[in-house]
């Protein structure tokens, strides 16, 4: 009788390991993709090798979470499939304002000056992301403390960046975006966003001048 309870007891333990051995050792699709020779991959053009110019180039950043929100953006809403070349640093505008890698920049404007001289490019896209990691390291993670925080941030560094790069090669379009895990993409033109505003009844009264008009009547 004992002997049959030890064995039952250690049947269940068994079974009990064997989901956790299996899942363990289970191999990712990766593991087993990697293990091949040879990839097919359908090519979007027939003319992929005569294609000698690009209009735009993306510096995006290196985010692995937004990698086809970016496609779809520059695909269905800039409508430049096979149309721009990419290079993605972390924080996107942050390779060119931070100070602590001035090397990002250095690298940035030599990309650009390549880019340029290859494929004829006429326009850079600077694309931020809210939530950004290299933001929060570089600057401090209270930036995202509010949304309207975070967008004056970023903003502000898109802008000083779009002005870099402009200075360096101002024969080239420089546009700002900002997108949202959400996937919605604010489109920055040096405004103020809506969420940055301050609303007029929050503003302090300004104190004009005291003109002949407004001096307060004096009797005699």
């Amino acid at each position: 009788m004992r002997m049959k309870l030890f064995f039952g007891i250690l049947f269940l333990a068994v079974l009990g390991l064997l989901p956790v051995v299996y899942f363990q050792s289970k191999p990712t699709p990766f593991d087993e993709s990697i293990k091949k020779n040879q990839f097919i991959i359908p090519v979007s053009k027939s003319d992929l090798k005569q294609m000698k110019e690009a209009s735009t180039l993306l510096i995006s950043c290196v985010d692995f979470r937004l990698r086809n929100e970016t496609e779809r953006l520059m695909r269905t809403q800039l409508h430049l499939t096979d149309d721009y070349d990419e290079v993605a640093m972390p924080g996107a505008s942050l390779g060119l304002t931070q100070t602590g890698h001035p090397h990002w920049k250095e690298t940035l404007e030599d990309i650009v000056a390549l880019v340029e001289q290859l494929h004829k490019i006429k326009r850079i896209i600077l694309l931020d992301h809210r939530d950004c990691g290299a933001y929060k390291l570089l600057i401090g993670g209270e930036y995202t403390k509010t949304k309207a925080l975070e967008t004056a941030i970023h903003r502000k560094n898109l802008l000083e960046a779009k002005a870099i790069l402009e200075k360096k090669f101002p024969e080239l379009k420089v546009y700002t975006m900002l997108i949202g895990l959400d996937g919605v993409v604010e489109n920055f033109h040096g405004q103020e966003s809506a969420e940055e505003k301050q609303p007029e009844a929050d503003k302090p009264e300004k104190n004009e001048p005291e003109t002949e008009k407004s001096k307060p009547e004096t009797t005699q």
